[in-house]
């Protein structure tokens, strides 16, 4: 079987890489952020800061910078080992993270920062208009709404942390029956 050179590995990996940048995007990060992710994608081992940097054409205080965000927030795992002929030196690698129950809580996470951040917003809002009666009236009704599905979004992320994603499957799945 023949090898897949670099450039033949960039070109498959393209979309994978297009995909990150759009949802670095949709996460306020730049370009940047996603093309490092995304050459972390499909590869063996984990990739040096040097090698990252060479691949995606930034400075490796950039790749450095967005290492460090996706470790932050679980997507991205730092790996120290020894490097070179004495194995005395120990080099930074990095790669995705690739275990099931991180990257889940990872994003579940995220998703519960954002409700709970609306929701304390809205319970403050709901304070702040008791003293304003005329416009209590008036957004009480949207801010109920808004308020009830905020905490039905809550509350089904509570349950998904009870059941692993297979089991998740099951469920859904056997009820659509």
């Amino acid at each position: 079987m023949n090898s897949v050179n670099e450039e033949e590995k960039q070109a498959l990996k393209k979309p994978i890489i297009d995909a990150c940048i759009k949802s670095a995007r949709k996460n306020g990060r730049s370009d940047a952020m996603g093309i490092i992710r995304g050459a972390l994608f499909l590869e063996n081992e984990p990739l040096s800061l040097d090698t990252l940097a060479e691949r995606t054409g930034y400075s490796k205080t950039t790749v450095r910078s967005n290492m460090s965000h996706l470790e932050n927030v679980g997507l991205a795992r730092r790996v120290v080992g020894p490097v070179g002929k004495t194995r005395r030196d120990k080099q930074h690698r990095y790669s995705l993270e690739t275990d099931t129950g991180a990257m889940r809580q990872a994003i579940q996470s995220k998703a519960k920062a954002e409700v709970h951040s609306v929701l304390q917003a809205l319970i403050q809002v709901e304070k702040n208009l008791e003293s304003h009666k005329d416009a209590a009236e008036e957004m009480s009704a949207i801010i109920l709404k808004t308020r009830q599905f905020y905490e039905e979004t809550d509350r089904i992320l509570r349950l998904m942390d009870r059941y692993t994603h297979k089991e998740l499957i099951e469920i859904l799945e056997r009820n659509c029956r």
